[in-house]
């Protein structure tokens, strides 16, 4: 067993890699790890879906929120806020 473990990954370091991999190329190394363990666990497995399910949902909120700029404050609010705080 000591071979196995040394190139199966535990779950969480399979899960950060997992993460890791949306943001960011992972190197060949990682990926062959991960793609190992995720062959045989079934948590990390649906770990991986349910993440990606997590993902969906919130770019399609954020799609469909108007996001505004920020306001602006005018200079004669910030003059009465600097009076108030001296």
């Amino acid at each position: 067993m000591g071979y196995f473990s040394r190139i199966l990954n535990n779950c969480n370091e399979t899960c950060i890699l997992s993460l890791r991999s949306k943001e960011e190329k992972l190197s060949l190394k990682q990926k062959i790890e991960m793609k190992i363990h995720l062959r045989f666990c079934t948590c990390c497995q649906n770990f991986e879906k349910q993440s990606d399910k997590i993902d969906e949902s919130m770019k399609a909120f954020f799609e469909n929120v108007d996001i505004k700029p920020p306001i602006k404050a005018s200079d004669d609010f910030k003059a009465r806020m600097k009076e108030q705080f001296k």
